[in-house]
């Protein structure tokens, strides 16, 4: 039988940031990325972001472009051509957007 401590050391990995500044997003998208947390999902207000990564999604790869414009339809356009799919997406009240996509 499994103990507790089992239990707890198997659940996947999440990582979760709020009220993060346009000027710090991309350097906590990278962090997350390198730590291999894909991006759940993605929020912004105000020119503030909030980030829900987890590991245990079942992505298989994942894609992402922040943009100081807003949703640059080309990058889509290309990234579904590579079987990506939309998975996540924001903008801010400056225009900046993040489109996730994942495989």
């Amino acid at each position: 039988m499994a103990g507790l401590s089992d239990h707890l050391s198997s659940r996947p990995v999440a990582r979760y940031h709020y009220n993060v500044a346009d000027a710090s997003l991309a350097q906590h998208v990278e962090k997350g990325m390198a730590d291999r947390l894909p991006i759940c999902c993605v929020a912004s207000c105000t020119s503030l972001w909030a980030l829900l990564m987890d590991a245990g999604t079942r992505f298989t790869g994942q894609v992402y472009e922040l943009s100081s414009s807003f949703l640059r339809k080309e990058w889509i356009m290309d990234q579904w051509e590579k079987n990506y799919y939309i998975s996540s997406i924001a903008g801010s009240t400056c225009g900046s957007s993040l489109v996730v996509m994942f495989k």
